[in-house]
């Protein structure tokens, strides 16, 4: 709900975070660097990530834990960041094979699930 914008959610949704940041002005700190961060993904741009990191690894961030494991990992997910290329496809047709696999637990073989995934792929081309 808070990494949604504002003019989405409903009117006492809005309300509800309004007193919520009120009461607790760390989470509404803690959510605009959510939001900070997921907008790096967006931008695709080199740098923004370094300044972000250093912003979320000060003593009174809420996402230092987070921020530390950024850091640690920092040049895969600098890659991620500034990266063009997607992997969505690939994980896209990974959770249809599951949800197929799913639907026919206990219920068949590998030949019918062949069947299955063949046949949903053929129906979702057309």
């Amino acid at each position: 709900m808070v990494l949604q914008p504002e003019d989405r959610l409903k009117k006492t949704d809005q309300a509800f975070l309004k007193f919520l940041y009120n009461k607790a002005p760390e989470i509404k700190a803690a959510v605009e660097m959510a939001v900070q961060f997921k907008s790096l993904f967006k931008n695709k741009e080199e740098g923004p990530l370094e300044s972000w990191l250093t912003r979320a690894l000060q003593p009174e961030s809420e996402l230092r834990s987070f921020a530390q494991g950024v850091k640690h990992d920092y040049s895969a997910i600098n890659q991620v960041v500034i990266s063009v290329i997607s992997n969505g496809q690939v994980e896209g047709q990974v959770n249809k094979l599951k949800n197929i696999k799913r639907m026919m637990y206990g219920r068949a073989n590998f030949p019918l699930l062949k069947k299955m995934v063949l046949h949903e792929s053929m129906v979702h081309q057309k």
